[in-house]
């Protein structure tokens, strides 16, 4: 499936099932089965011309999704069908909001139902495959509210439900932070300054740490972990010299990261999981930090041509090996997107040499090599508020809607960095992903620019975070604000885990997905497990009464946000700010909402439609 990009749309569960319809009047009715990236019979295309929605077999756009008249009133069986002929019997209704019951358009009261295990004789199907061990039949039931086996994610006008991903940093381009039994505790502030630590790039002290790294910070049991948590997508932060034809050991990097990177694409497409491949970091630095790889005092990236002129080349490069990736069957499909540069430094945004003008010659450029219909291409910008990045970019795909096809808005989310402020309590970060973050990403909508949020994070910036359910709930609140935002696309979360150091495991413990996981702050299947139909669910009508008012493009990511009581309240005067014991009540009344029922791993079929952004 392309990056919300094709016609294309799969059905499928959180384990990686699919809905197949087989080949053959012997086996034409649609079962759940393992995922096959090319299975013709698992591709499906949503036609909303006239009331409900037809589901089209994307191989045979004459065959639909349709009822077997012949069943009984629940348990009807769905089977192939003509869609010329099939008439209301072939339309659905699929959920307005991102998720919830698939009704079946004749009777509203029957829903789209995964049930138990189903015997299934076809010769497209591998018997000893272990795909054979979970097949499942999809009927017609009635519809039960909060029923999970009828709980589908659905499409949006801008591409389906906002998909949920995750970063894998600190991997092929290393931050002292994130690295701190290494880097940070020993004074390394950088890669470059670890390699010149160990000799160099050419000193074989050098190369093994840094091939030991790659080799073992990443691990498949990692991607099996994340799938089952309910990530789908990766945001693999790379650097410039890990292309070949960039790459010169003077600049002081070891070599041989992509063979690793290589790797990881195979494993992807395994599990049917996908990637966008960021340019992390440019030659001399897009920006005075650590990621750049090398930390500068200035951005000489924008300052110095040879500089400005080799970071084309390293987006070139990195086009060709997406290119390289698709050409080859083990790794086709998985990467869905390219990002040309991570948080550069914004007072360049209109320099000769700046961020705008590198935009402006290599989007057309890339375009021309990596299509719409296939690849996203991200762009980030470090403005606030995001007005005039997110005006600019509306009139780019205005002017020239054949390149700026596909292009995203990268927006980075954080509530710390200057943010979040002292005495911090859990009401700032539910009133801020609530209230106001919706006003941070207005410039966006307004203009119909798609967006991904390429970074986010649970870290509050204080101490409380692992009290009273607030990592669950927090983490919840965000997705349910990408996803019910129409202009969001998806989400990456910084980061999928960090080298904890054994002295102190709990340090930056909330900015690992895994190690909240594996600690229990998060449940194993969490994004399945959520309710993100709506913005914040978990604190009920507080959302609509309480929060503050903003104004919609001149609010920055450093506004404060306080919940407001209710006009009506009896105990005060209309619009006085919460007390933070108030503010905590909040906590307390979502983890009650959420304390029942959600442990176990359901089955959840899912819906997730691409259409080009």
């Amino acid at each position: 499936m392309g990056p919300r990009g094709g016609a294309g749309a799969e059905l499928g569960a959180p384990r990686g099932e699919m809905p197949h319809l087989a080949s053959g009047d012997a086996a034409s009715s649609l079962h759940l089965r393992s995922c096959d990236a090319d299975g013709e019979g698992q591709h499906f295309e949503i036609d909303r011309s006239g009331p409900g929605a037809l589901l089209r077999l994307k191989a045979s756009p004459g065959t639909c999704v349709g009822v077997d008249g012949e069943g009984a009133e629940r348990g009807k069986r769905l089977t192939r069908a003509d869609c010329d002929t099939g008439g209301e019997a072939l339309r659905f209704e699929l959920p307005e909001r991102g998720q919830g019951p698939i009704r079946w358009a004749p009777q509203r009261n029957l829903c789209l139902t995964v049930q138990g295990p189903a015997a299934v004789e076809d010769e497209e199907f591998d018997s000893g495959a272990e795909g054979a061990r979970m097949v499942f039949q999809v009927a017609l039931e009635p519809c039960e509210e909060g029923l999970q086996s009828q709980a589908f994610l659905a499409p949006r006008d801008l591409g389906g439900s906002a998909f949920v991903g995750v970063n894998l940093g600190g991997w092929l381009l290393l931050e002292e932070w994130m690295w701190p039994g290494e880097m940070s505790h020993k004074g390394i502030h950088d890669e470059w300054s670890l390699i010149a630590k160990y000799g160099g790039p050419e000193d074989p002290r050098a190369q093994k740490i840094m091939h030991r790294h790659w080799e073992n910070f990443l691990r498949e049991e990692h991607l099996d972990q994340l799938a089952r948590f309910g990530i789908t997508h990766v945001r693999v932060p790379v650097g410039y010299w890990l292309m070949g034809s960039v790459y010169n050991v003077s600049d002081g990097f070891v070599d041989g990261g992509e063979v690793y990177l290589r790797r990881l694409m195979r494993w992807l497409k395994q599990r049917r999981m996908k990637a966008v491949l960021d340019l992390h970091a440019l030659p001399g630095g897009q920006a005075v930090d650590g990621f750049t790889g090398r930390r500068y005092d200035q951005a000489t990236f924008f300052l110095e041509s040879a500089h400005f002129e080799r970071g084309k080349r390293a987006a070139e490069a990195l086009a060709d090996l997406i290119l390289d990736y698709e050409a080859q069957p083990s790794s086709s499909g998985v990467v869905v997107g390219i990002e040309l540069l991570n948080e550069p430094l914004h007072d360049f945004w209109d320099a000769p040499m700046g961020i705008r003008a590198f935009y402006e010659e290599m989007v057309p450029w890339v375009r021309q090599k990596l299509p719409a219909e296939k690849y996203m291409v991200l762009l980030s910008f470090m403005d606030s508020p995001h007005t005039p990045t997110a005006d600019w970019l509306a009139e780019a795909r205005s002017k020239d809607p054949v390149s700026f096809a596909g292009v995203v808005y990268d927006l980075h989310l954080y509530h710390l960095f200057g943010d979040n402020t002292a005495p911090w309590t859990p009401g700032q970060d539910h009133c801020k992903t609530c209230c106001r973050d919706p006003h941070l990403i207005k410039p966006m909508f307004s203009k119909s620019v798609p967006s991904i949020i390429g970074e986010y994070a649970l870290s509050t910036g204080f101490a409380g975070w692992e009290e009273d359910g607030f990592a669950r709930t927090h983490l919840e609140n965000q997705w349910s604000l990408f996803n019910t935002t129409e202009a969001v696309v998806g989400s990456f979360q910084w980061n999928f885990r960090l080298l904890l150091p054994d002295e102190k495991l709990d340090m930056y413990k909330e900015w690992s997905l895994l190690d909240l996981i594996n600690s229990g702050y998060l449940p194993p299947d969490g994004v399945y497990g959520s309710d993100l139909s709506a913005r914040c669910p978990q604190l009920g009508d507080r959302v609509g009464s309480e929060c503050p008012s903003f104004e919609n493009m001149t609010v920055i990511w450093t506004s404060r946000c306080e919940w407001q009581l209710r006009a009506n309240a009896s105990a005060s005067a209309p619009g006085r700010t919460l007390s933070a014991e108030e503010a905590e009540s909040i906590v307390e009344l979502a983890v009650a909402r959420r304390s029942c029922g959600l442990e176990w791993f359901a089955l959840v079929a899912s819906l997730l439609l691409g259409v080009r952004v």
